[in-house]
């Protein structure tokens, strides 16, 4: 019996220490950006997708906005997942021009234009650390009902 349990035994183990090892999930509301980054993503936005979006965010009757609805859309999602998507979809007259990390900076401008913190690390442009991070917006409230959005 001993000699039966103990490959199960060792299965658990490794199991609760990848567990253990895997770092926690944090949200867009933990300060994932940095100031900096953010103004190098508004200069960014400026010059890709404002034409598109609106200067301030508000879109068209054909271009969505990048307000509250638009994160709130994105809301228990990974942030990884709205990357990934703008770097194959946006901006929409070259898809895919931009670089990994351009793309974090725009959006750590989105995050700060919709009113998430920022903090004293940039947001990366690796997909498994955005993994990590929980697309949340400011008011908890528009995440009621959420569905998470992939790309």
């Amino acid at each position: 019996m001993i000699q039966r349990a103990a490959p199960l035994l060792a299965a658990t183990v490794v199991a609760l220490i990848v567990i253990a090892a895997t770092p926690a999930p944090v949200s867009t509301r933990d300060g994932v950006y940095t100031a900096a980054q953010a103004a190098d993503g508004a200069r960014l936005y400026a010059a890709q997708c404002a034409m598109c979006h609106g200067r301030m965010l508000e879109g068209t009757f054909e271009i969505p906005g990048l307000g509250d609805r638009f994160i709130a859309q994105w809301s228990n999602a990974p942030l990884s997942n709205l990357h990934d998507y703008l770097g194959r979809a946006m901006p929409q007259f070259a898809p895919g021009s931009l670089s990994p990390g351009n793309n974090s900076k725009i959006i750590a401008f989105l995050l700060q234009a919709n009113g998430l913190p920022g903090g004293s690390t940039a947001l990366p442009a690796d997909p498994a650390a955005l993994s990590r991070v929980m697309v949340q917006p400011a008011d908890p409230r528009l995440t009621a009902g959420a569905v998470p959005r992939t790309q």
